[in-house]
């Protein structure tokens, strides 16, 4: 991927149907999805937007090992398959990455993805399914935290447009 320099989706996928072929067990699959890009891209443009996907995709790279494989899926969507990693050892990975988001100082929003995970433990099922079982927990997490997460992020965008900002506070709100 040019941006992040993480690996693209055509190589991601050619990846899951090498580890579909030679039959690697146990292997996770975990989705994430940025939250806030498209706000944040809005209001203070695409250049912040990516610099948000590189602070994830750096967070990502440092909590993942090296037989892992990273990439971005699209827009503000990344994919990583864990050979030879338990389910319990994937969310582990992702509490990892969650926390490391947290404690990141990205300006002007708190960074966070919304994860989803899940692991092929049989060769009688496609790395596909487990990759879509992933997404549909990760939509799960997302629609759970969303609310809360939404809210968040716009205070935080608000807080930061009243600072740089000779408008009122109330307008900001407005």
């Amino acid at each position: 991927d040019g941006l992040t320099g993480l690996y693209n989706r055509i190589y991601f996928e050619q990846q899951m149907e090498r580890i579909n072929g030679e039959g690697i067990l146990p292997v996770s699959v975990i989705m994430g999805d940025v939250n806030g890009l498209k706000l944040l891209n809005d209001v203070y443009g695409h250049k912040e937007g990516d610099n948000l996907l590189k602070a994830v995709a750096n967070i990502l790279n440092e909590k993942c090992s090296e037989k892992d494989i990273i990439a971005r899926w699209g827009g503000d969507e990344f994919t990583v398959i864990l050979p030879d990693t338990t389910n319990i050892e994937a969310e582990e990975i992702c509490k990892n990455v969650k926390s490391a988001c947290e404690k990141c100082s990205f300006e002007p929003i708190i960074l966070s993805i919304g994860l989803g995970v899940s692991t092929k433990t049989s060769s009688l099922v496609n790395l596909y399914e487990v990759l879509k079982d992933a997404e549909d927990r990760m939509y799960t997490h997302k629609l759970v935290e969303g609310k809360s997460l939404r809210s968040t992020i716009i205070s935080s965008l608000q807080k930061t447009l009243f600072e740089k900002s000779c408008e009122t506070e109330e307008h900001a709100n407005r």
